[in-house]
C-alpha cells in the first residue's frame, strides 16, 4: 500500500462508524443492499458502549430494546470489525432459536462477502456456524441457546447474547459460555433482548444493573428513537386523554402517536405493544407487583370499547387534589366514571395530571360538562374547603360532594378491587397511566417505583365508591 492507502486503512481500523459505512453491507427492509450507516438507536447504543469501554476498559452491557431497531445487526458489525482487526480474537453469538442463529450468521457472512478487497481479511475454515480468519488466528462462531453446554470449552474475547429473555437453559449458559469470556480489559459481553415480562434471567440481570448490583450497565432504547416509526395522521385525527398524556410525557408528535395507535391495534392490546415497543424500562417489563389489588389480565378482560357502552344512569367526576403543583409534587387525580343501566361501573376517562388549583378545577369542570355528569366528588382531607371554593369560583352552582378519607387507602380500595375481580367495572379504551398505578398498588398504599401517591387510583376509588358502593348509587339520579 502507498502512503495514502495506508492512511485510509488506518482510519478504517480506528473509526468504527467510518468503517461500517464504507465497508459493511446490510440488507434493508425493502431488500436493497447498502452501507451500514447507524440509525439513532444503533448510534445511541454505540456511544454508551464506547463510554463504558473508555471508562472501565471492557464492555458489560444489557440492552433492553424494541422490535426491529437494528441492535443485533449493530453488535454483529461491531464484533466483525474487532475480530478482523485483532490477532487471536474470538467472538461467539448465542441466539434463542435456530432461525435467529442462522439469520445472525448470515448478517456476518454478508459483511464478509461484501467487504472491499483491500480491507477484507483472509478466510480460512468456514461452515454454517463458524468462520475462521487463519492469518489472524481469529474467528466467529454462532450457537443456539436450546443446545446445552454450547460454547463452554471456548476461550472468548467477545460474546453477543441475542434475545436473552427467550433463552432456553438460560442459567446454564450464564455459568457456562459466558464464563468463557476472560475478566480482562478489551473483552466485551453484550446481552440484548426484547422483554418477556418481569420474569426470568434477563429481567433479573436488568433489575440488578438498574440498581447497581452488578458490573453491567443497562441501556434502554425507546421505540420512538426510530425515525421511521411514524404514520401521517388522517384528517380529523384526535388524541384520547391517555394519548395526550403519553405524547406530552415523551415529547412526541401526532405522526408518532398515529403510528403507535396502529401498532396497538396490530399487536392486539396496549400491553403487548408496550412489551414489543416500550417507551420506558418499566413499560418494557410492565410488572404487576406481587399482591397488587389489580392485575393487567383482569383489566384487559374487563375492557370495553366506547361503542359498546350501555346507557349511563349516573356519571360523576372524582378528584383527588394535590396540595401543590411544583416539580416533584403529586398529581391531581381526576377520573370520569359512570354507572350503566346494566349495574356495572365504567371508567370513561382519566384527565389526571400535575396542575395548579385553577388548572385542575378547569379540567374537572370541562369533564363535568363534556359528559353531562351528575356531580363532582372530591377528597378534602388535605384541601379542606379550598377544593369546593376553587370549583365554585368558576362554576358556582356545580353539584358537589366532599368526601373524607377516614380509612386507609388500601381499605378503601379493596371493595372496589373486588368489583373489578367480579368483572363489574370496565375501562373504556386504554387508560395507561391509571392502569400502571393500579397494577402496582399494594398493601403499603403506594404505586409505582417511587413513593409517589397513587392519585389516579384514589380518584377512581372515590368515583366507584360513589357510584356502586354508596347508597345514593342505588336511587335515581338527583343532580341533573
Amino acid at each position: 500500500m502507498n502512503k495514502s492507502e495506508k492512511e485510509i486503512r488506518r482510519k478504517l481500523k480506528a473509526d468504527f462508524l467510518h468503517y461500517a459505512e464504507k465497508c459493511l453491507v446490510i440488507r434493508t427492509k425493502q431488500g436493497a443492499l447498502r452501507g451500514l450507516e447507524l440509525n439513532n438507536a444503533q448510534r445511541f447504543v454505540h456511544d454508551r458502549l464506547e463510554e463504558q469501554l473508555k471508562t472501565t476498559g471492557r464492555v458489560r452491557a444489557l440492552v433492553v430494546k424494541g422490535r426491529q431497531q437494528g441492535v443485533s445487526t449493530y453488535v454483529e458489525a461491531r464484533f466483525y470489525w474487532k475480530v478482523t482487526h485483532s490477532k487471536g480474537a474470538r467472538a461467539f453469538i448465542l441466539a434463542h432459536l435456530d432461525a435467529a442463529t442462522k439469520n445472525l450468521f448470515a448478517i456476518m457472512k454478508r459483511f464478509h462477502d461484501n467487504c472491499p478487497y483491500p480491507v477484507k481479511t483472509h478466510e480460512g475454515r468456514a461452515n454454517a456456524r463458524e468462520m475462521l480468519f487463519d492469518r489472524l488466528d481469529s474467528g466467529y462462531h454462532v450457537g443456539t441457546a436450546k443446545s446445552q453446554g454450547v460454547g463452554r470449552s471456548d476461550t472468548l474475547q467477545y460474546f453477543h447474547g441475542s434475545e436473552v429473555a427467550y433463552w432456553a437453559n438460560a442459567r446454564e449458559h450464564m455459568s457456562g459460555v459466558l464464563q468463557a469470556v476472560a475478566d480482562m480489559d478489551g473483552t466485551e459481553i453484550i446481552l440484548e433482548s426484547t422483554s418477556a415480562g418481569a420474569q426470568g434471567l434477563f429481567y433479573k440481570l436488568c433489575d440488578d444493573a438498574r440498581h447497581d448490583r452488578s458490573d453491567y450497565q443497562l441501556i434502554f432504547v425507546p421505540w420512538f428513537m426510530q425515525t421511521e416509526y411514524r404514520r401521517p395522521p388522517p384528517q380529523g385525527f384526535t388524541l384520547t386523554a391517555e394519548e395526550e398524556d403519553y405524547k406530552r410525557a415523551h415529547g412526541l408528535d401526532d405522526a408518532q402517536m398515529c403510528w403507535r395507535r396502529a401498532k396497538i391495534y396490530e399487536t392486539g392490546n396496549i400491553w403487548t405493544f408496550r412489551r414489543e415497543y416500550p417507551a420506558t424500562v418499566d413499560e418494557a417489563f410492565h410488572a404487576d407487583r406481587p399482591n397488587a389489588l389489580w392485575t393487567r389480565e383482569t383489566l384487559q378482560i374487563n375492557r370495553v370499547d366506547a361503542d359498546a357502552l350501555p346507557e349511563m344512569k349516573r356519571i360523576v367526576v372524582a378528584i383527588d387534589p394535590a396540595t401543590t403543583s411544583k416539580q416533584g409534587s403529586d398529581e391531581t387525580g381526576i377520573i370520569v366514571a359512570g354507572l350503566g343501566a346494566d349495574g356495572h361501573g365504567y371508567v370513561l376517562e382519566d384527565v389526571s395530571g400535575k396542575y395548579t388549583p385553577a388548572e385542575w378545577a378547569s379540567k374537572a369542570l370541562n369533564a363535568f360538562g363534556k359528559y353531562k355528569a351528575d356531580r363532582i366528588v372530591a377528597e378534602v382531607n388535605q384541601g379542606g374547603d379550598m377544593v369546593e371554593h376553587t370549583l365554585r369560583t368558576y362554576e358556582p352552582n356545580v353539584p358537589y360532594k366532599a368526601v373524607h378519607a377516614s380509612r386507609g387507602k388500601v381499605t378503601r380500595a379493596e371493595p372496589v378491587a373486588a368489583l373489578d375481580a367480579q368483572s363489574r367495572i370496565h375501562h373504556v379504551g386504554v387508560l395507561g397511566a391509571l392502569e400502571d398505578q393500579m397494577c402496582r398498588f399494594t398493601a403499603d398504599g403506594k404505586a409505582g417505583s417511587t413513593n409517589a401517591s397513587p392519585d389516579r387510583v384514589d380518584a377512581r376509588v372515590w368515583a366507584m365508591t360513589e357510584l356502586m358502593l354508596h347508597r345514593a348509587a342505588q336511587g335515581p339520579a338527583i343532580w341533573r
